[in-house]
């Protein structure tokens, strides 16, 4: 049979026929997989290299990604199941799932992008091997020692400063303008680009007449996509650079080298060009633009509010930028970022498909600033997973990195010259990338935690299959590992040599690593507790487990509550969770931990074992202490019980639960504490907004033979479009504008009444009696009588809609809105009868007025509270604690002894859901964003 005269392929570098070669290489073990030295033993599991079959594509200049091809066996005796990685956006839509994201809709919602036409047109012409370039392995000579390319390059020198000079935006005219808004559109809702040119051709056809005239004076055709992208790429240069890889996706080397990999693999074609290119877009060259454009210049150089005494909101009050402000901050200007690396697959099942995201978040922005993606920056994707040599894909990064932090960076633009430092003040990501980044040999190891020097204990693994590695410990935590051993490495105590992030005048030790609350409280602590509810170890004694009729009831409740529960108020999704525990991310699994665990667990479990059972308080003392972590603002009285009730919840697990329930995650809630003190809130340095960016990647790269170009293809231009929409569309429209006037009472600004319009307190007297409860209002303002005796006047200012503080917007029962869901109840803190004491309520949104008395004219609400709500109590003391409140309703939807009220509308804190009793047909826990067990009382 002659030989074929197809595609070779890069394991057993035979030739193979075109149709079949991405199966033959998914299966190929012609070659034994290298191993690289530099391999942590305990990182994700190893898969056999994949390189796809790539259509030839001349025109592109960007090549196709690498697969890693490493050959660490699998730890099979060790116990991984409390690992888990969820992200935003990779799961499709559920019944009650709640739709958020930026502007209005929360944090996690990815954003969109049009879909390539051609699913593979990111990819370049395949290489094409022959066989007289065969490598014969059996008679190549072991390599006795490899030297890293990197190390043989020229001292870096980090004296001289980086230097750019911006022109500032360019004039452009209407047309062209408006045909990159229509591209940004296209990219945002996720518009087809074959779509995207049909609706072009309409456009135009409107623009210019059939004989080519223009219909307008200065009526302009629209661009093409491919031409707004040509145009915006000189006008936003992002100075991509392209760094050859191993095509095995063993490492990246310094521009310019030749040198070969260890895995001997070949790495360039006949002409002498890369198989395998990364792009990395320059992150100096990115913050440029950054203070080049006066807006986002201005945020940067905003002073950073003061806090009161003792209260944390960001990175900024923690004692470790407390100790390094003098030395590193001196100006306003120098800027403070935060590093995420993580791993993700674009494809289910797609070995092919991993990548590794750098993401970067400028931490000196405001912190309702800095989580816009348009603020968000990535210097590249790395077309391979963690089990990689990483910090090779890391270098051109570092080194930008280290200059950055020495002499800074200069960039002259038309308002002047600024000269600033630049430093990084942590790197994070999952459990799985820290370890990696940090070279400690993982949570499978002995001394398993990278941030003290506990010592791990061997068990069998719930399921019997193996042994793993536990956390029990004692009741005093124990000793904190010292920076020396992150610059220096300490094999002893499990870090196999220093991190490269050492060298860094930022670099503070553990606390540089963080700790995410997405994945540490989220996708494993709170789904492990629920697994040992819903008896997924039927061998382990967990004290909280509930039977199966049980746990039914607790999904079937949550299903039932979705009309009761408002859309776009909560961060994640309620879902059937006896059901669909599969499908749930991270945020959904943190919403479960916020408003399921202390209210339909919470009376099962109760049910079952009693309101002073100790595994009661347990549960609960682990959603007071996490729901408390999770706070944008923490107080020192906050971080007491933040640590107290989840060293609760380590003594109960130490002392009651099977060792083997143990696992590293349960062990870093007790750092919590700590890592808070040092760098402030867990949200101001979360993962999520990488996550998102995540989720985006995972939605819209298209081609499965070259995904990784497609990737460095994609952020190219997202970095483009962001540039363009902060330089040229610098205001952002919410999704809802008012329809008609807004209105605000002046010494009110932060009260906007949308769609206003005059009316009478008499209009709405079939409803209710507006005169009384105004009076009623105004005699509350005064301590004399004067409201009594004094005439009402029954002029007053209707607002269909009220939008709070530049980001809520509220509605009434008086205007509804068409959602299914319940939207018009809301938590609210009113003054009690008790002098100077207040106290929450919960009530429906009626009405949105404005009325004045005597000179004085407030924004005011008309809201029917609800009375009978209780708190359950519980604890093992005399002393009960408070859980979670609730109310019985009617059929017909009211509460016994409903009342109306007229408050302002600065009273209204947030809004508020119901979900219904798994146990009691006719109780609703209220329940609403931020909850914690016990405030209300």
């Amino acid at each position: 049979m002659p030989l074929l005269n197809g595609p070779i392929c890069p394991i057993c570098l035979l030739p193979q026929r075109t149709r079949n070669f991405e199966n033959h290489v998914s299966s190929c073990t012609g070659v034994r997989p290298y191993r690289d030295p530099e391999l942590l033993d305990d990182a994700l599991p190893i898969h056999a290299p994949m390189i796809s079959e790539q259509d030839d594509d001349a025109m592109m200049l960007d090549t196709s990604p690498f697969q890693e091809a490493t050959g660490a066996p699998l730890v099979t005796n060790y116990d991984d199941s409390d690992y888990i990685d969820f992200d935003y956006g990779d799961m499709p839509p559920v019944v009650g799932e709640q739709e958020v994201g930026e502007d209005g809709n929360g944090d996690y919602q990815t954003d969109d992008n049009y879909t390539d036409a051609d699913e593979d047109e990111d990819e370049e012409a395949y290489y094409d091997i022959r066989l007289e370039q065969n490598i014969d392995h059996r008679n190549t000579p072991e390599v006795v020692e490899y030297v890293d390319p990197w190390d043989n390059q020229p001292t870096l020198q980090t004296d001289q400063c980086i230097e750019y000079t911006e022109h500032g935006p360019m004039p452009l005219d209407s047309h062209e303008k408006k045909s990159y808004e229509l591209y940004s559109w296209a990219q945002q809702q996720n518009i087809s680009r074959f779509a995207y040119e049909e609706l072009l051709k309409l456009l135009n056809k409107w623009i210019v007449d059939d004989d080519g005239f223009m219909k307008k004076k200065d009526g302009m055709p629209l661009f093409s996509p491919q031409k707004c992208e040509s145009r915006m790429d000189k006008l936003f240069d992002l100075q991509e650079t392209k760094y050859r890889v191993c095509p095995n996706g063993c490492r990246l080397f310094p521009q310019g080298s030749t040198d070969p990999c260890l895995c001997e693999a070949v790495q360039f074609r006949p002409n002498g060009t890369p198989i395998k290119t990364m792009s990395y877009f320059p992150l100096a060259k990115q913050l440029s633009a950054f203070v080049a454009d006066n807006n986002t210049r201005n945020l940067l150089l905003q002073t950073r509010q003061q806090t009161e005494e003792g209260i944390m909101t960001d990175i900024f009050d923690g004692s470790v930028y407390q100790a390094c402000k003098q030395e590193l901050f001196s100006t306003d200007m120098d800027i403070a970022l935060s590093l995420f690396i993580d791993g993700f697959s674009a494809f289910k099942g797609s070995n092919n498909s991993k990548m590794t995201i750098l993401h970067i978040v400028i931490l000196s922005l405001p912190p309702l600033e800095r989580y816009k993606t348009k603020n968000l920056l990535q210097v590249a994707i790395i077309p391979g997973d963690h089990t990689g040599n990483l910090y090779t894909f890391l270098k051109p990064l570092l080194n930008e990195l280290r200059i950055l932090e020495d002499a800074g960076m200069k960039v002259s633009c038309p308002s002047g010259m600024f000269t600033f430092n630049v430093h990084l003040m942590l790197t994070s990501g999952d459990i799985i990338g820290v370890q990696e980044i940090c070279h400690h040999k993982g949570h499978n190891s002995t001394y398993g935690c990278r941030q003290c020097q506990i010592k791990s204990v061997s068990h069998t693994s719930p399921s019997g299959n193996g042994t793993g590695r536990y956390y029990t410990g004692t009741v005093a935590m124990s000793d904190p590992r010292e920076i020396e051993e992150f610059t220096e490495g300490d094999k002893g105590f499990g870090i196999e040599k220093a991190t490269e992030f050492g060298s860094l005048k930022s670099f503070h030790g553990y606390t540089f690593f963080g700790l995410d609350e997405l994945h540490l409280i989220g996708a494993n602590c709170t789904r492990k507790i629920w697994l040992m509810i819903s008896g997924e170890y039927p061998n382990v004694d967990s004290t909280i487990t509930l039977s199966k009729q049980c746990c039914s009831a607790i999904g079937n409740a949550i299903i039932k509550s979705i009309p009761t529960i408002p859309s776009s108020t909560f961060e994640g999704s309620f879902r059937d969770v006896s059901r669909k525990a599969k499908l749930m991310r991270s945020v959904d699994w943190i919403v479960f931990m916020q408003c399921v665990l202390p209210t339909l667990v919470f009376e099962q479990l109760v049910n079952i074992y009693g309101a002073n059972a100790p595994q009661v308080e347990a549960i609960m003392s682990f959603v007071i202490g996490c729901s408390l972590a999770l706070q944008w603002e923490i107080d020192e009285e906050d971080l007491a019980k933040i640590k107290s009730n989840l060293h609760a919840w380590h003594i109960h697990l130490k002392d009651n639960v099977t060792p083997n329930m143990y696992t590293v995650n349960f062990h870093y809630l007790r750092h919590i504490h700590d890592t808070i003190k040092a760098l402030g809130p867990l949200r101001g340095y979360s993962t999520r907004s990488a996550e998102r960016a995540i989720g985006f990647f995972k939605r819209h790269v298209k081609s499965r033979a070259s995904p990784g170009v497609n990737a460095g293809n994609i952020i190219k231009r997202q970095l483009i479009m962001r540039n363009f929409e902060r330089v040229y569309n610098p205001d952002e429209l919410l999704d809802e504008q008012p329809e008609e006037n807004d209105y605000s009472v002046e010494g009110f600004p932060e009260a906007e009444m949308w769609d206003c319009r005059e009316g009478s307190i008499y209009d709405f007297l079939e409803d209710f009696d507006m005169r009384e409860y105004i009076k009623k209002y105004w005699h509350n303002q005064f301590p004399d009588d004067r409201a009594l005796t004094a005439p009402i006047s029954t002029t007053i200012r209707v607002g269909k809609r009220l939008f709070m503080y530049g980001r809520t917007l509220y509605r009434c029962q008086k205007y509804p809105s068409t959602a299914r869901n319940l939207d018009t109840l809301v938590r609210l803190v009113l003054p009690t009868r008790t002098s100077g004491v207040n106290g929450t309520y919960f009530g429906e949104l009626l009405l949105f007025f404005a009325h004045e008395f005597q000179g004085q004219e407030r924004p005011l609400c008309l809201v029917k509270l609800y009375s009978g709500v209780t708190v359950d109590k519980y604890g093992t003391t005399t002393r009960r604690k408070r859980g979670i409140p609730h109310v019985h309703r009617r059929a017909d939807g009211s509460t016994p002894g409903d009342k109306l009220y007229v408050t302002d509308v600065e009273n209204i804190k947030s809004y508020a859901g119901m979900l219904k009793s798994s146990l009691v047909d006719d109780r609703f826990y209220l329940i609403y964003p931020e909850m914690i067990p016990g405030d209300v009382k």
